[in-house]
């Protein structure tokens, strides 16, 4: 018999007792959506990627020929543009696994050793693949040294070179695609988190309830709730623990309005046209 101090099952813990891939749950909340592209949305604004690299090469070029700094204060600030190259150049990877007919694959190969008995780490090794010509590409670097900083912004120049698809890369700004004017809850990166989320999680809460008195006089069998509320409340408890800061205040209504547009634009796509 169970006792009544004790705490009602967490919520990974019931959707495992409905069938639910809590790994799918965590790739769509967390994962299917690159974070990387959404932080350079976040620290740079409008600007594209394209203006923050030309803004970087200003910067090189400045501390090249700069000599009233201390030589570790211009160490430190080189560092610094360093790094931002390198999360810079990551987003360009993570905005460009399709440039044009082409799609990439980026795979780590195992880490190593040198000749030298040296370890190496992880190497990466990139395949596009033409799906209009079927063509492929593929090119591989090596893993560095353990212990060496890795310089993702050549390392990547050098792939997108090497590959031939250097002067196709998308570097505009991600910003209208992830963030918008509105308040976070109406981003489009957390409002595309929602349909992607409801459709993994609608086939086990199928609860046989009522809809609305128009769908209920038109339908004549007893269809699937389109909003059974244990499903609700466990979408809200899933986006509250993963994104607090965004959907701390969301209510259940607010939740369902966005369910129903989703459901009306698919219901719009599969009605044919006249």
């Amino acid at each position: 018999m169970t006792s009544k101090s004790q705490s009602p099952p967490d919520i990974y813990t019931r959707l495992k007792r409905r069938g639910v891939e809590c790994e799918r749950v965590f790739h769509t909340v967390q994962i299917d959506e690159s974070q990387i592209p959404f932080f350079f949305a976040r620290q740079f604004g409008k600007r594209t990627i394209k203006e923050v690299l030309q803004q970087i090469e200003s910067w090189k070029h400045f501390l090249k020929h700069e000599y009233l700094l201390p030589e570790d204060m211009k160490a430190k600030v080189m560092q610094w543009v360093q790094m931002t190259e390198d999360f810079v150049w990551t987003t360009i990877r993570d905005k460009n696994f399709q440039i044009g007919d082409w799609n990439l694959c980026w795979v780590s190969t195992p880490p190593g050793e040198a000749p030298d008995g040296q370890r190496m780490m992880s190497g990466v090794r990139v395949t596009a693949t033409n799906t209009r010509t079927g063509e492929q590409r593929t090119h591989e670097l090596p893993g560095c040294r353990v212990g060496m900083r890795r310089a993702f912004g050549e390392e990547f120049q050098s792939i997108f070179k090497a590959l031939g698809l250097f002067d196709q890369l998308w570097v505009n700004s991600p910003r209208p695609s992830l963030i918008s004017d509105r308040a976070p809850q109406g981003w489009p990166v957390y409002a595309r988190m929602i349909p992607r989320l409801y459709d993994l999680l609608t086939p086990h809460y199928q609860g046989r309830v009522h809809h609305s008195e128009k769908i209920d006089l038109q339908c004549t069998v007893n269809r699937p709730a389109r909003y059974p509320k244990e499903l609700l409340e466990d979408m809200l408890e899933i986006l509250k623990m993963h994104h607090p800061h965004v959907f701390e205040k969301t209510t259940s209504n607010q939740l369902k309005a966005a369910i129903q547009r989703h459901l009306d634009g698919k219901s719009s796509q599969a009605s044919p046209a006249p």
